[in-house]
């Protein structure tokens, strides 16, 4: 007995959470080159997989996104609807601007006649469903797959928000800033995202992708 007494007051080990998944510069640079964007469809999708990245959006909040919340214009930025109400704005970078420039071009968009229209729609000009983004992403990883040994086994919307912190962190962006870019209410859950150790202080969102060498853009009509 006095032995089942020692072995119950042990402290008990409490694992840590496991890495959240994220994909590196190269791998997001192969999957965002996955779709055909010889064709209205795969330019549409290449707009909705940057604009997933680059706002680190919920699947919800992506899907939520309507024409007036976005603004093209300097500085431009997109505001997301996200849990409990919360509303949060965050940067664009330049290429997310233009393909989205593009986009609206192409499709005879003027955000400001359309503001109630979701960004990204299905027939009849319904906003996307959460399955319906989450398909367009696993197309396209399973396509990246095929061609790369770098993308995960398994990709989910959410992976793309996990990317955007970790690139955050690698450009050196504070955790403090990151934890609003993401809308999180605890910076504790930032950092089980961005276990890395910050090494500046400066916020540089703009910078993110183009210091880890990621392009994104395309030509209405052009081959790939």
């Amino acid at each position: 007995m006095e032995q089942c007494i020692q072995i119950h007051n042990i402290p008990k080990m409490v694992s840590s959470a496991p890495p959240a998944k994220y994909l590196t510069p190269d791998a997001l640079r192969c999957l965002l080159a996955t779709p055909d964007i010889t064709t209205p469809k795969g330019r549409r999708h290449l707009v909705l997989l940057t604009v997933l990245y680059d706002t680190a959006a919920r699947v919800s909040e992506l899907a939520d996104i309507r024409m007036r919340d976005v603004r093209l214009d300097s500085p431009a930025a997109i505001t997301l609807h996200g849990k409990g109400g919360k509303v949060r704005t965050v940067p664009l970078m330049k290429q997310t601007v233009e393909l989205l420039q593009s986009y609206f071009t192409e499709n005879g968009i003027t955000p400001q006649k359309s503001p109630d229209m979701p960004l990204f729609w299905s027939g009849n000009y319904r906003k996307l469903t959460r399955s319906g983004i989450t398909y367009i992403v696993q197309k396209y990883a399973a396509a990246a797959q095929a061609i790369s040994t770098d993308i995960p086994a398994t990709i989910s919307p959410h992976v793309f928000r996990h990317t955007k912190a970790m690139h955050l962190v690698q450009a050196n962006v504070n955790t403090v800033y990151i934890k609003d870019y993401l809308g999180h209410a605890d910076i504790s859950t930032t950092r089980d995202i961005c276990p890395c150790r910050q090494r500046s202080k400066t916020c540089g969102t703009g910078k993110s992708l183009s210091m880890l060498g990621i392009t994104l853009r395309f030509e209405l009509g052009a081959g790939r």
